[in-house]
């Protein structure tokens, strides 16, 4: 403890002096004492810390041994670094002493082969002379990963520009009219050469064209994007499109929303369908024309039924019936009587036969009731005749076209027969469904099925049933095997025959 100072001190004594040389002593501890801390503290870091004279010269580097620190300190910092590096360091070094900010290197160092990422600052010393501090550290695994992310990407765009490639050269080769086009205006952005041939127009001028001008109807266009803009697809619609000669032609489009150079656009392919739309028309025009040479023969039917049963059959029952009461005026005994009342029942036999043939060219429940009525009258005499048959029904029209009438009858009135000749069962379920422009009938048996290539060609019941489905435009399905029954299937289109005569 140092003593107190007499207030009575007039002047500087060897205890004053020896007081200040002690308490500089201290302070001087002290300094070396936060000075090792700091050094410490350097050399714990992970990084280098270095400081640069204006020339380039290294002047302190932390936490390299004396041996190291003595080949380090007092050399050029290029002097570690290869000639372009060392080129990269002079000009960041030249940075930071005029602009007076913080700059970044990255370099490779010669002796640890290593990646140092380093930031270096303006210092102004103690005795205000401008030197450079920096922090180095060993940036090689970064590095790394970003020089294998640089390879990565560029590996992937490679691929993306060979693939790119093969797509448009195979865009360019195929057959098939393929345009992308802007989503917003329907602007061309690229096409092929199909393209321009499919719409009579130049391959060079294609970027010029608007692809609603593609449409017999632009507002089609407009159509097919509101699809596409509530999240679906076009796959194959059949659109009337014209050239640029206005030409008409068809196609089936499809159609997808794409990103293509920065910007929403519009896949569209254009498959030409016109010759299969041709022959479309063809079939229609047979089937309507078959139609009405069905419609007619069945006219013709029904003309020859009434001529027949209001002439011939109304003269023949008028002659039964005077034969009937002819001969029972005439006693049983006279000359004679057994052949009139044999001659008189041939002629009954007879009448009965033509009303049969009658009902066989078209049956009057069909022709009163409609189709649905005819086969409850059906199901009824089949029934009378230990025949069951389920009838169920699903429709919502009342009267169909005489000759489609006419189909479903018989085509049910076979399936029923050839279930109930065959099957070895007393049992049938019939059904007539109406899906929307379409009927479906479908015959069934629980019988004992039969070998479809064991069946007699000369049979022209089932080939009947396949024949008149495919007149109307529709078609038959057979399913069976021995031992597990027998269905029949027919599909019969309804839209050229709904609210027939």
């Amino acid at each position: 403890m140092q003593p107190e100072k007499d207030s009575c001190y007039r002047g500087e004594t060897a205890e004053t002096r020896a007081w200040k040389a002690a308490d500089v002593e201290q302070e001087n501890k002290q300094l070396k004492q936060r000075v090792a801390e700091l050094e410490n503290i350097l050399c714990s870091v992970p990084v280098h810390i270095v400081t640069i004279n204006p020339d380039g010269e290294l002047t302190y580097v932390n936490y390299f041994s004396q041996e190291l620190y003595d080949k380090i300190v007092g050399h050029n910092i290029r002097d570690f670094v290869s000639p372009e590096d060392g080129k990269i360091l002079e000009e960041t070094l030249h940075r930071v002493l005029t602009e007076g900010k913080i700059q970044k290197a990255r370099v490779r160092s010669l002796a640890s082969n290593t990646i140092q990422q380093a930031r270096y600052a303006p210092l102004t010393t103690s005795d205000g002379k401008q030197v450079i501090v920096g922090a180095t550290f060993d940036a090689t695994d970064e590095q790394e990963e970003v020089h294998a992310l640089q390879e990565s990407k560029e590996k992937i765009e490679a691929q993306l520009s060979e693939s790119d490639k093969r797509f448009r050269t195979m865009v360019e080769t195929t057959p098939i009219p393929v345009v992308i086009s802007d989503m917003e205006t329907g602007r061309v952005l690229t096409g092929n050469r199909a393209l321009a041939d499919a719409f009579a127009t130049s391959y060079e001028t294609l970027q010029e064209q608007m692809t609603g001008e593609f449409y017999a109807d632009p507002a089609q266009r407009q159509a097919l994007l509101d699809r596409v803009v509530s999240g679906g697809s076009i796959r194959g619609r059949t659109m009337k499109l014209k050239t640029a000669e206005g030409n008409i032609w068809w196609a089936a489009v499809y159609l997808d929303r794409i990103n293509f150079a920065g910007r929403t656009a519009l896949l569209a392919c254009f498959l030409d369908i016109s010759v299969r739309k041709q022959r479309e028309e063809e079939i229609l025009r047979d089937r309507r024309a078959l139609r009405r040479l069905l419609d007619t023969n069945e006219r013709d039917r029904r003309l020859i039924a009434y001529e027949i049963h209001d002439g011939v059959v109304q003269d023949m029952t008028g002659a039964l019936m005077f034969l009937q009461t002819g001969l029972s005026l005439i006693p049983s005994d006279t000359d004679g009587h057994q052949e009139l009342s044999r001659g008189t029942q041939l002629l009954s036999n007879g009448i009965g036969e033509i009303r049969r043939l009658l009902n066989g060219l078209r049956p009057l429940s069909l022709e009163q009731g409609g189709v649905i009525a005819a086969l409850d009258d059906l199901v009824t005499r089949l029934t009378e005749e230990g025949f069951m048959v389920d009838f169920y029904h699903d429709v919502q029209f009342e009267r169909l076209a005489p000759s489609l009438e006419m189909a479903i009858y018989r085509t049910i009135q076979e399936g029923v027969n050839n279930a109930r000749k065959h099957s070895d069962t007393h049992h049938a379920r019939v059904t007539i469904q109406q899906e929307d422009k379409t009927i479906l009938l479908r015959i069934a048996d629980q019988g004992c099925g039969f070998d479809p290539s064991q069946v007699d060609p000369s049979r022209c019941g089932l080939s009947g049933i396949h024949e008149r489905a495919s007149l109307l435009g529709g078609t038959a399905q057979i399913e069976t095997s021995l031992g597990k029954g027998t269905t029949i299937s027919v599909t019969l289109p309804l839209s050229d025959f709904i609210d027939g005569d």
